[in-house]
This record gives C-alpha cells, structure tokens and sequence, in this order.
C-alpha cells in the first residue's frame, strides 16, 4: 500500500495497487473526498510560468503550503513574494467551498494568480466537493483506468468533468465547462509526482484554455509529513509576505 499527497488537497491517498472491486459511485467518490483521517502538511517552493496568445511569457516563483485535516484545510499562496493569500476549507460534501483571502500587505493591482488562469481552488482541488450530476463512461488517462464524474458547483456556475485514478481514487484530469457545453473552457492536469517520507505529492501540474497555457512546478523545494498539532515545524510554514 502507497500513500498519496495530491496537491494542495495533500489527503493521504490509499493506493490499491491491484484490482479492486468496483464500489458503487457514492463511496467511491467518499474514498476520493475523504481517503484517510490521517492529518498531513506540505510546503512546496517553485516556478509558475504563463504563456498567452500575443504576449510575451511570465514566470514567477510561487510558494504553496497546506495543512489538511480531516474536518478542514487551512494554507496559502504566494506569487512572487509580493501576492499573496490565504485559503480555509471546511471539508463537507456538496457545500464545502473555498474561502480566498488577501495576506495584508499582497499587491492589489493587476492580480498575478488570476492573470496566469490559476484559481486556490485548483491547488486544493476543492471541486472534489462539488455535489455530483452523474458518472459517464469510463476512459484511459495517462495509461490509467479512470472513472469520469461529472459534478456541478452549488451556485451552478459551472460544471466539471473529473477523471479519477480508478484503482488509486485520485484525479488526473479535471474538466471545467461552462453551463449547457461540452467542451471546456478551462482544463487542469496532473502531470508527475515525487516521493517524500513516504508521502507522494504532486511536484508539477499544468493549466490551459483557449489561447493560453501555465505550468506549474514545485521544483525547488518541498517539505512534507504528517500534521501534529502543535508540531511548530509544521505550524511555521504559513508565511508573511
């Protein structure tokens, strides 16, 4: 059995490396949601790079930390060490959103993480919680069986077309679509993942719509493990800009 950090949601995931006998669509998505009670924190440095139609590339650093316990997530975003936010979940199906709050002191002008087509609720994938529509045929991502679910968000905005790791209950493709489309306007992707103490966490994955592109690489350095309550190496990782 592996355990899985997938980012910014940062949940142990329970890995079943064989076969597994197909849960009914409720549990399963129960499994994705809420995969272990085990309470785990990452804090991962690196590069967002953006690329749009017509204008010249942008790159910044960014720093993402996360503390996820089984009730809640509290954690925060930082672009450039001038933009930044903090972000707070309560974890409940179907109603469970994400709070975006401005650190004091982050730029208010011409927003970076928007600009780049990145939402904090990419990075804590909280659309996990959305209430579900229905689940459609079943497709290959990556070489990996994967159920697709569809799921809507509560003020109906929009809809989001998830493919799950059928066997390992982890998203490696979320597809957003605008009310009453097919096709969507914006699409996340996991794209590879690092090992560190025996947690996994996504060190890279990759935004894109019509006419643009970002990628996003927690490549410079990465500090994961299970969350203590008051283990004050654990707590530290929330910064000031």
């Amino acid at each position: 059995m592996k355990r899985w950090i997938l980012l910014v949601l940062f949940a142990v995931w329970t890995a079943l490396l064989a076969a597994a006998e197909e849960l009914p669509l409720d549990r399963f998505m129960e499994r994705v949601r809420f995969p272990n009670p085990t309470a785990t924190y990452a804090a991962l440095e690196g590069q967002i790079q953006h690329r749009r139609s017509g204008e010249a590339p942008k790159s910044e650093s960014i720093y993402f930390a996360v503390i996820l316990q089984p009730e809640r997530m509290t954690g925060q975003i930082i672009i450039g060490d001038k933009e930044g936010y903090l972000i707070g979940q309560t974890r409940n199906s179907g109603d469970s959103e994400t709070s975006v709050v401005p650190m004091q002191g982050s730029r208010q002008e011409n927003p970076m993480l928007g600009y780049m087509g990145v939402r904090a609720s990419d990075l804590t994938m909280s659309f996990l919680f959305y209430p579900v529509l229905k689940e459609l045929e079943p497709e290959i991502v990556r070489a990996v069986p994967c159920r697709v679910v569809l799921l809507e968000a509560p003020d109906k905005s929009e809809q989001v077309r998830v493919y799950i790791a059928r066997n390992h209950y982890f998203p490696l493709k979320a597809e957003f679509l605008k009310p009453g489309e097919s096709e969507p306007f914006r699409t996340l992707e996991v794209n590879s993942f690092k090992q560190e103490n025996d947690l996994y966490y996504t060190d890279e994955i990759g935004l894109f719509g019509p006419g643009w592109r970002t990628r996003i690489n927690f490549n410079k350095s990465a500090k994961v493990g299970l969350f203590v309550p008051g283990d004050k190496a654990a707590s530290s990782i929330i910064r000031t800009l």
